[in-house]
């Protein structure tokens, strides 16, 4: 679906709210599954926080009028935890994922393949938290009840490869990631086609792994190939292109290319901070690399603007958590 589609989906929806409300009443689970619908297309447009006032209101309706132990209340802690998994609020998500895993298991029973998304995205969340011995063996138990359904070339089984090889290039495990990620690109350019935005998320994952390991010459082409396939997919705001131009900036930046560097992070900041708001990590650490920048560059007064900017946001974003 493109992005123009998303939008008029998300437009449609929201006009059509009232009537829905009058129609089925505050505490209906028809309501709960419609603010349902609007609250993932938000969340796949990464508006984070209009989708979590959606996502907790179906969750609060599901909990009024559902047993506790309902597969749907399961559901609706997953998907208001993916939010505040994608806001980094990772103590406001630990509780849901793990209520949500628990509530499916015994709906479904430990076997069921829909039991390896609750374990993904659980998974996910400690890989969020750094830590590796209770996240690899998760997304090894759900990439093997994938593949027990799907074989080992499905495009729901790729994208648990996709998280386990970003864990390993977090820690350092350069091969595997490699492997993983490799076999990711594979299956979505034979799934969804070359120019697809999925295919620019896989090429990033492994551009990104090459510029950790200084390996720039690998890196740069396929930077390139996930920001032209972005910029013709999405809006020019859009924060997978801020994404792009960020790690495309970084690329630039360590090999001295400082001038095209600058001008790549100013738009990639710009971007994520109209869409994701100026506390959120990436905006963050876009901001610190831009100070460097700007130092090596002999721009010291410039710089340490940015470090205090860079401060007011970390102390906001930590009032938020706490």
């Amino acid at each position: 679906m493109s992005n123009q589609d998303f939008n008029e989906n998300i437009k449609d929806l929201l006009t059509l709210l009232p009537q829905m409300e009058a129609a089925l009443g505050a505490e209906n689970p028809e309501l709960a599954e419609y603010l349902t619908s609007v609250g993932l297309l938000l969340y796949h447009e990464s508006r984070f926080d209009e989708a979590e006032i959606f996502l907790e209101r179906a969750l609060n309706i599901r909990n009024r009028v559902l047993a506790v132990d309902h597969p749907d209340i399961g559901a609706a802690m997953a998907n208001l935890a993916m939010v505040y998994l994608a806001q980094s609020r990772l103590s406001n998500a630990e509780p849901l994922f793990s209520q949500a895993l628990i509530i499916q298991e015994k709906a479904l029973g430990a076997a069921h393949p829909s039991m390896a998304i609750a374990i993904n995205n659980l998974a996910e969340l400690y890989r969020g938290m750094g830590r590796v011995d209770k996240a690899e063996p998760l997304y090894k138990k759900a990439l093997e009840l994938r593949q027990s359904f799907l074989g080992d070339d499905h495009v729901e089984v790729a994208e648990i490869y996709r998280n386990l090889g970003l864990l390993y290039s977090e820690h350092g495990r350069t091969q595997e990631a490699e492997l993983a990620l490799r076999q990711v690109l594979t299956v979505f350019e034979n799934f969804y086609g070359r120019d697809n935005p999925q295919v620019a998320g896989a090429l990033i994952d492994l551009a990104s792994l090459f510029d950790e390991a200084e390996q720039y010459d690998k890196a740069e082409p396929l930077y390139r190939r996930a920001l032209a396939i972005r910029e013709a997919a999405f809006r020019p705001d859009h924060p997978k292109v801020a994404e792009s131009l960020a790690g495309l900036a970084s690329l630039y930046h360590m090999n001295g290319h400082l001038e095209r560097a600058e001008s790549l992070y100013k738009r990639a900041i710009e971007i994520w901070e109209d869409a994701l708001g100026p506390e959120h990590d990436n905006v963050i650490t876009c901001l610190e690399n831009y100070a460097d920048l700007l130092r090596l560059t002999r721009r010291q007064a410039d710089a340490e603007a940015l470090d205090k900017r860079v401060a007011l946001s970390k102390r906001k974003s930590q009032s938020v958590v706490e």
